[in-house]
């Protein structure tokens, strides 16, 4: 960028999601590469995060099904005792689930370990969601519950801009 004397641009710093290589719950790879020139969204959460982070899974869902989301865990990748990628996919399905009827299955969303992208990023609070636009920069972050379907949507459209 130009720098003229006297003139001051005001330019916000890119914010680019950092390298990330982890194996989802459907066994397929997911890296930076594979996400390259796409828009997506990643939601870091925790295997224990009900709520807000089904609700906000959810909310997603039902403002546009089949979004390419990819929920990163915030627990450490060693830690004992945690549930599988499957069975924290299978308890986030179940969880709008009600009378012994199934509604939504989040079959677009990748179930994967990301503490480490949550460590570079600097988000310590499950919970939050990143939308990434096709260059890989960082749109917009949202911390905490979102179940606003027009504020999701204005998110995911500033990705895809």
């Amino acid at each position: 960028m130009p720098s003229y004397a006297g003139c001051i641009e005001d330019a916000e710093e890119v914010r680019y999601f950092p390298e990330f290589s982890a194996i989802a719950d459907n066994g397929e790879l997911y890296d930076n590469e594979r996400m390259e020139n796409q828009s997506f969204i990643v939601m870091f959460s925790a295997e224990w995060c009900n709520r807000p982070c089904y609700s906000t899974m959810h909310s997603m869902w039902n403002a546009q099904a089949e979004l390419p989301v990819l929920v990163m865990s915030t627990d450490p990748a060693e830690r004992a005792g945690g549930l599988t990628l499957q069975q924290w996919h299978d308890s986030a399905n179940a969880y709008d689930d009600d009378d012994n009827s199934t509604n939504n299955d989040l079959t677009t969303y990748a179930f994967m370990k990301g503490d480490e992208a949550a460590l570079e990023m600097e988000i310590n609070t499950p919970g939050t969601m990143v939308f990434v636009n096709s260059n890989g920069e960082i749109t917009d972050t949202h911390e905490g519950k979102l179940d606003d379907a027009e504020l999701i949507l204005s998110y995911w459209a500033s990705a895809n801009e």
